[in-house]
C-alpha cells in the first residue's frame, strides 16, 4: 500500500473516533440538564395571588351576600323608593322570623334552611339602608312589633295559622312568599336605580325558590 495513503486512511479513521466521542459527550451532558418547562400562564414562582391573598367575601352585612353595583347617582331618593326599601327590610324580617318560629316547632328542615337565606336577604336590604343613610329608621320584628301595620298585621295572622299544624304553617310560608314576589314587583317598578334593582331582583329569585319549596313540601 501506498504510505501516503495509508496514513490518509488513518487520519480519516481517527477524525471519525473524535467526532463520535464529541457526540457522545454532548448527548451525556444534556441529558444530565433539567430541562425548564413553561407552566400554565399565571403560575410559578412570584406569579398569581400568593398566601394571605383572598378575595373579599363581598360589601357590608351578611356573608355571602353580593357587592351592590356602584351608587348610579348622587340624587336623593324619592320617597317610594325610600318607602319600598324600608318596607322590604321589615318583609324579609317578617319571613325571617315566622320560619325561625316554626322551625323549632316541626321536623321539617325547610324552615330552618329557608330561615337562612332570609338572613342574607336582610343582609342586603341593610346594604341600601347603609348606602342611603336611611339608619334613623326603625326596623322591627317579631319580639318588638313590627313598624309598618300592615307587615304586624299578617305576622299576627300568618303565625297563629302556622302554629296550629305542619300543613298550616307551610300554607303560611307559601303565603309569605307569594306576598313577598308580589310585593318586590312593586318595588321594581318604583325605581330605575341599577343597585336597587340589583337587590330586589336577587330577593325576587329567592322568593321564587322558598316558593317552590314549599310547593313541593305541600305535594304540589
Amino acid at each position: 500500500m501506498n504510505p501516503g495513503m495509508e496514513n490518509r486512511n488513518w487520519l480519516l479513521v481517527g477524525g471519525v473516533v473524535i467526532v463520535i466521542i464529541l457526540l457522545a459527550v454532548g448527548l451525556t451532558t444534556s441529558l444530565s440538564v433539567p430541562v425548564q418547562r413553561a407552566g400554565p400562564a399565571g403560575y410559578g414562582p412570584g406569579q398569581g395571588p400568593g398566601p394571605g391573598v383572598a378575595q373579599s367575601p363581598g360589601t357590608g352585612a351578611g356573608a355571602g351576600s353580593p357587592a351592590l353595583l356602584p351608587q348610579p347617582d348622587t340624587t336623593s331618593l324619592t320617597a317610594a323608593e325610600t318607602a319600598w326599601i324600608l318596607f322590604m327590610r321589615e318583609e324579609e324580617q317578617l319571613a325571617h322570623d315566622a320560619y325561625i318560629r316554626w322551625a323549632g316547632t316541626y321536623p321539617v328542615p325547610v324552615f330552618s334552611n329557608i330561615a337562612g337565606s332570609e338572613t342574607m336577604h336582610i343582609a342586603e336590604v341593610q346594604l341600601l339602608i347603609d348606602r342611603y343613610g336611611l339608619t334613623d329608621r326603625r326596623i322591627g320584628n317579631a319580639s318588638a312589633g313590627f313598624s309598618d301595620p300592615v307587615l304586624q298585621s299578617l305576622y299576627t295572622t300568618l303565625a297563629a295559622q302556622g302554629d296550629s299544624s305542619q300543613t298550616a304553617a307551610l300554607e303560611a310560608g307559601l303565603a309569605i312568599e307569594e306576598r313577598d314576589i308580589a310585593d318586590l314587583d312593586l318595588a321594581l317598578a318604583n325605581t330605575t336605580r341599577a343597585d336597587i334593582i340589583q337587590v330586589y331582583a336577587n330577593l325576587r329569585r329567592g322568593s321564587e325558590n322558598h316558593r317552590s319549596a314549599f310547593l313541593r313540601q305541600l305535594g304540589r
